[in-house]
């Protein structure tokens, strides 16, 4: 029987490369296999070169010419197997590069794995390698080895995620902690083993109660965590809630034994006052305490009024999409008086919300809902459309002709189809155009100032008229100012309010009654209360007054009345 001859060790097979290796040029790998290519081709070369040179007989200039021409071609033909030899080392440089990538930068590689060599199997399978390595490691760092949930630093991950979106959407989450009850006393009488085969049919129960769209997160020993972002309704959340917790109701077998667990739940929701995600993790940790204060068993909101507001809001935003149908929605008109004839010449015409049960709710607080929800479109289309009928109602009742203002929003501002929308009211009710004055504010325009133009100009052309709004409390910019095809000046309110106590207020506001004159524009003050801004605005010129002084507002049937009188004063 013949004897197996042995592998020589991995030791000595790299001698050559050990060799190498330690010599400070040239530094690469690719250097030292293209160093030895070299020497490899051209010492065999030159030393027939020198032989033929010698034992020929030759003239010495045809020797010269043969050494020369050989040279060339052999630097040509060492050229090419060079190039060549480098292309086809690139796969294992490239190999390693990306293993060094991905140890440094935590960066996948991008390597083929079609190739059957050995070269392309050696790239396909540092490929896979790597790949199931990053799993492994994501599965360790985000994953909890017990239960298999997310862990914290997954929730925290996440929960920062969610809580930007929200943020830009508008929208409110919650965070729900839960801590399960007397669960130390189960793990130090059980044991150990015992108490991690409870945490684990705690974490299926609990994986299996919440939505499609949420998680269940292990976010310490038998505490755990859902982010929850689509809220309906506080009513949904609290249902919600009591889901979760119902979950850890039936009995769990242990060592023959059935035990019965619950859980305390701490609530918070994102609002106005939550500014980082860390922020609503430790009201929900707040949130938490006070269940088990209150009895175990059971979930507390981290703020009773924050919720009730939360509430409020979720009720006002369900019923607003309801509003325009059951005729809750309704204008009211506020006059704007011509400072020297005292005649009502314009109205504004400002929405008003009826609620069923709430009564008028206020436009600061349901616009905001409104437009955040995308309900201030169909709206505004109302708002529009409502405001030339009862404009044009009045003028076939043979009133004199009136101007009424109606204020946009940025999402109508926006729309491509702003300019047809108007066209259309207008066609519609057969109200005259210059009968309609469309508000935009300050703000609004300055976020794209070349599209604003553009928008204002179309407007412009139908032959309408447009007020600039809260003029001074936005990003006034004169160059841009002089741009715009407005009509109107309206001061803000908070400026007239000073008048004629506050010298700030009183030079601002002749500033800009003298900025309008020379820009040819027409000035509304709005806010006006008292004789003494009436007796002030009057001198500087001001075209139009707006304020309680003169009404607040009102229904259009008031309005009617209001105007009636109006016109019967001589």
């Amino acid at each position: 029987m013949s004897k197996k001859t042995p592998t020589p060790s991995p030791r000595r097979q790299l001698r050559l490369y050990s060799f190498l290796a330690n010599r400070r040029l040239p530094k690469s790998y690719l250097g030292k296999i293209m160093l030895v290519a070299f020497l490899g081709t051209h010492i065999p070369l030159l030393t027939l070169f020198c032989y033929a040179f010698s034992a020929t007989n030759l003239d010495n200039d045809i020797k010269i010419r043969i050494l020369l021409v050989a040279l060339i071609a052999t630097l040509v033909g060492t050229a090419i197997t060079l190039f060549t030899l480098q292309r086809l080392l690139l796969p294992i440089t490239l190999t390693a590069k990306s293993l060094r990538q991905y140890l440094e930068q935590n960066q996948l590689p991008e390597l083929p794995s079609q190739f059957t060599d050995e070269v392309g199997i050696l790239m396909a399978d540092t490929l896979y390698t790597i790949t199931k390595l990053d799993e492994l490691i994501h599965q360790l760092k985000n994953y909890d080895n017990l239960t298999s949930l997310p862990n914290r630093s997954l929730f925290q991950t996440r929960l920062q995620n969610t809580f930007l979106k929200a943020q830009k959407e508008q929208k409110a989450l919650a965070v729900m902690l839960l801590d399960l009850d007397g669960f130390a006393n189960i793990n130090t009488s059980l044991g150990s083993e015992q108490g991690d085969s409870l945490l684990r049919q705690v974490a299926q129960r609990l994986n299996s109660s919440v939505c499609e769209f949420d998680s269940i997160y292990r976010t310490g020993g038998d505490e755990f965590a859902v982010i929850h972002p689509q809220i309906d309704s506080i009513e949904a959340l609290t249902l919600y809630a009591q889901q979760i917790l119902n979950a850890l109701a039936p009995k769990i077998h242990l060592k023959n034994n059935h035990n019965y667990l619950s859980g305390s739940m701490g609530i918070a929701i994102s609002s106005e006052e939550n500014k980082s995600p860390q922020e609503l993790i430790a009201q929900a940790e707040v949130a938490l305490r006070l269940a088990k204060q209150q009895g175990r068993n059971t979930y507390r909101f981290y703020s009773a009024e924050i919720n009730e507001k939360m509430r409020r809001r979720f009720q006002l935003e369900r019923d607003l999409h309801l509003a325009l149908e059951s005729n809750e929605l309704e204008l009211f008109y506020q006059p704007q008086i011509d400072v020297f004839t005292r005649k009502i010449i314009g109205a504004e015409a400002l929405l008003r919300w009826r609620h069923p049960q709430y009564g008028f709710v206020s436009p600061e607080e349901f616009i905001p809902i409104a437009e955040a929800s995308g309900l201030i479109l169909p709206i505004g289309d109302w708002i529009l459309y409502t405001a030339c009928a009862q404009n044009q109602i009045w003028r076939s009742q043979g009133y004199p002709e009136l101007c009424v203002a109606v204020n946009l929003s940025a999402k109508q501002f926006q729309e491509r189809n702003l300019t047809d929308l108007v066209a259309k009211a207008l066609s519609t009710t057969g109200l005259e155009s210059h009968q309609l004055e469309l508000e935009i504010t300050e703000s609004l325009l300055m976020e794209d100032v070349q599209k604003a133009i553009a928008t204002l100009e179309n407007l412009h052309q139908l032959g309408l008229m447009l007020a600039l709004d809260d003029f001074g409390t936005g990003y006034s910019s004169l160059s841009y100012l002089k741009r715009f095809p407005i009509d109107f000046l309206k001061v803000d309110q908070s400026f007239v309010r000073g008048i004629p106590a506050d010298r700030n207020d009183l030079a601002i506001t002749r500033s800009v009654i003298a900025l309008a004159q020379s820009l040819q524009m027409q000035v509304i003050a709005e806010g006006v209360e008292t004789q003494a801004q009436v007796d002030y605005l009057t001198t500087q010129k001001c075209d139009r007054l707006q304020g309680y002084y003169f009404s607040r507002p009102l229904p259009a049937a008031d309005f009617l009345k209001l105007l009636k009188k109006n016109l019967n004063q001589t």
